[in-house]
Order: structure tokens, then C-alpha cells, then sequence
């Protein structure tokens, strides 16, 4: 038996030297470095590098060898790596895949092992995005960074953006008579797309204590009903050109995207120059205007041999100073992250008035639901939010037969 699990362990490691790709043609740890998986492209691990090399590395004398995986294999990756014991110290990773391996055994409890610093790091972080990193008391992964829903406006065609929904019906109706509309090009006819009207309604896909769907709940419905009307009444196209694209042409002159259009807009569209804005999402029926917030989680793998120094190098991740360094070198390639760290957005360099948006956007935005069962669920509320909007099916009864399908799935 030995030997079978020898073979099955070498056979996963040739695996994933073709799958990672970094520093090194070998994803094996090795005894004197700190092994760390990066979830993205190879420019944000060299980041990572970079910084291990020249700040990290020369005060704690431990080294660190950053790799990166593409997000469409990465997920995939890692369970390969659990079963053939092959997994690395440090991972980012999607924000619920923590609970996810973790549950499995495969991940350090860090409020266990490392609970009084995991409680500092907790208090200078977002709370939006620290709630999707927590299951059942335990915290398997804390945020590395985070990304934003947001709406993008041209302040020359729509001087004052809409704050809540009927505003936006408003507007549609207006935007009609020139041929003009809304666009949403990140979440479109998915459960991302659909997550902040659902929380605007006063919904959520799960209770409290995370033990039941609640997607079949009328505030769910509210949500659902008026998502399909802005397809099916208002002409809300349900796939097409970006945002950026779409104002650009002054066919959509308001639009709903992520943070990072901030930063390629200007690049993809300079002639709007002082001609768009952003500003928080819809108000609903709740009041509140709720948002999608995405990103990164880093955890420690529980078969690390160097437990502290990748806790360390968490911590290291974590500082203001560190994510300000990350988001400004990210951002040279025209993309953009958000650092959870609250006190590092002192710093960034971006006008207080995009700021202030984004400050105000974290502070009421959900991170997906830290459940196990919902990666499987997902495809359930999918298929009621296309049934409504393509088949203008009943929402009420979508929703019950999605929320029935997704408490079969919950793992207790």
C-alpha cells in the first residue's frame, strides 16, 4: 500500500509541474522556502516575489517561492494537490474555497492557531469581505484583496446618476426615447449580477446562521421580479459590449461593472476625460444599497511544515504599507484590486472623490455566503434568474424550486 500511494503521490507531483507555473519547474516545497500558490497571473506572483525578496525576506530570514495558477484551473489544482498530498504552505484562492478545503482537513484554523493576531488583522479589515473568509467559529483564509461593484455614469448624458430603483426605471424610460440604455456587463443573468438587488430587496440566499435557503422569501422575489423586468420591460441587453465600450458610444451611457474599469477606462476611452463618474449602487425597497464584493482569500495549508513562517508571511501580506505597494504595482498593468486592509486606503493614489465612493460602496457590499454547498448551488439560482428573464417564468415558483434544490446541498 505503501508503495501505491507513493506512485499516486509522485504521479500528482509530475501533474502539477505542468500546472504551475512560477519560480520553479517543480511545485514540491522545498525544506529552506516558503512555498505559496498564487490564484492569477504570473506578473501578480512576481509582485508577491518581489516583495518576499526585498522586504520580507531580509528581516525573518525565511524565504518564499510565489507560483501562479490561471483562475479557470486553480480551483481543480488544488484538490488534485490535496489528494496526492502536494499542497503548498500559503495559497490565495477564491474567498470561499477556505471553507471549502478546509472542512476537508485541509486547511490551519487560523482563529485556532493564531487567534489574538487573527483578531487584530480581523479589526483593520473591511467587514464585508472578512465575513466570506468565517464558517461555524472557524477562519480558514483571510482576505488578500478584494474587488467592488460599482456604477459608472457620463455626467454629460446623466447629470445625476440614479439612487434607488425607481430612479432607475426613471431613467430607462427617458434613456428609451434616444435609443439609449443600461448596461451590466459583470454579473449579467448570473447570481453575482442578481446578489446586490436581492440584498437591496432585504433578501439573502441563506438565514443567518447559514442552516437554510431563504431565496424563496418575498423580498427574494421582489428582487428577482424587478431583475427580470429591467431584461424583459426595460431592454436591458442580457449579453454584449463592456461598459466602457458601451459609453464610450453613448449607447449606454450608465452602467454597472467592477472597481477595475476605474483604472482601464481612462486607457480604453481617453476622449471621456472628465465626462464619467461612479457612484454607489441602487437604494432598495431595504433602503440600502448594497453591492457585490469579491476577491482573494490566503490560507495556510494544514500539511505546511512551516506553520509560524507562513503565518508570518500572511501577516506580511496583510500590512497597510504591503497592500498599498500591491495596488499600486497591480495597478500598472490597468487592472485594480482594493486592498481589504481598511487604514491602506489612506494612501492610494486615486481622487477623494472615487475614493469616497468606493469607501462608501465597501462599507455596504456582501461577500458570497461561506457555505458548504453553495459552489454547488449556485447553478440552481442561475437556472431561476434565465427561466425568469428568458422564459419569463414565475419568480415565486423559480425561487422555491432553486431554494428546495440548494437546502439538499447544504452540508451540516
Amino acid at each position: 500500500m505503501g508503495q501505491i500511494k507513493q506512485s499516486v503521490r509522485g504521479a500528482v507531483l509530475a501533474l502539477l509541474a505542468g500546472f504551475v507555473v512560477g519560480c520553479s519547474s517543480t511545485a514540491a516545497p522545498e525544506k529552506n522556502k516558503l512555498l505559496v500558490w498564487h490564484v492569477g497571473s504570473e506578473e501578480e506572483a512576481q509582485i508577491i516575489q518581489k516583495l518576499a525578496e526585498e522586504k520580507f525576506t531580509p528581516t525573518s530570514g525565511v524565504e518564499v517561492r510565489c507560483e501562479s495558477m490561471a483562475w479557470a484551473e486553480a480551483h481543480s489544482k488544488y484538490l488534485t494537490a490535496m489528494a496526492g498530498d502536494v499542497t503548498p504552505d500559503v495559497g490565495t484562492m477564491g474567498l470561499t474555497w477556505g471553507t471549502e478545503f478546509g472542512s476537508k482537513g485541509q486547511m490551519t484554523d487560523l482563529r485556532k492557531a493564531y487567534g489574538a493576531d487573527l483578531e487584530v488583522l480581523k479589526a483593520a479589515t473591511f467587514p464585508s469581505i472578512w465575513e466570506a473568509t468565517e464558517y461555524r467559529g472557524a477562519v480558514y483564509g483571510v482576505p488578500y484583496d478584494m474587488s467592488l461593484m460599482l456604477m459608472y455614469y457620463r455626467k454629460d448624458l446623466v447629470p445625476t446618476p440614479p439612487g434607488t430603483w425607481q430612479e432607475m426605471v426613471s431613467l430607462l424610460e427617458k434613456l428609451a426615447l434616444k435609443k439609449q440604455n443600461l448596461l451590466m456587463d459583470w454579473g449579467s443573468m448570473d447570481w453575482i449580477g442578481f446578489a446586490p438587488f436581492l440584498w437591496q430587496a432585504g433578501g439573502d440566499y441563506y438565514n443567518v446562521d447559514k442552516t437554510r435557503s431563504t431565496i424563496d422569501q418575498p423580498e427574494a422575489v421582489t428582487a428577482l421580479t424587478f431583475y427580470a423586468d429591467l431584461y424583459r420591460k426595460y431592454g436591458v441587453p442580457k449579453a454584449g459590449q463592456g461598459v466602457a465600450q458601451g459609453m464610450r458610444s453613448a449607447d449606454f451611457p450608465v452602467g454597472i461593472s467592477g472597481n477595475w474599469l476605474i483604472n482601464s477606462l481612462p486607457v480604453d476611452a481617453p476622449e471621456l476625460e472628465g465626462k464619467w463618474a461612479i457612484a454607489p449602487l441602487l437604494a432598495g425597497p431595504s433602503g440600502k444599497r448594497t453591492g457585490f464584493i469579491g476577491g482573494r482569500a490566503m490560507g495556510i495549508f494544514a500539511r505546511s511544515t512551516r506553520q509560524d513562517e507562513a503565518w508570518s508571511f500572511i501577516k506580511f501580506l496583510s500590512q497597510e504599507d504591503v497592500q498599498q505597494e500591491i495596488y499600486k504595482e497591480v495597478a500598472k498593468s490597468h487592472n485594480i484590486y482594493m486592498p481589504p486592509n481598511m487604514k491602506a486606503w489612506d494612501a492610494l493614489p486615486m481622487s477623494s472623490e472615487i475614493k469616497d465612493v468606493l469607501v462608501a460602496q465597501a462599507r455596504d457590499a456582501k461577500a458570497p455566503p461561506s457555505v458548504l454547498g453553495w459552489n454547488d448551488s449556485t447553478r440552481f439560482v442561475v437556472e431561476a434568474i434565465q427561466k425568469a428573464v428568458v422564459k419569463g417564468g414565475d419568480p415565486k415558483t423559480l425561487l422555491a424550486g432553486a431554494a428546495k434544490a440548494m437546502n439538499e446541498r447544504i452540508e451540516k
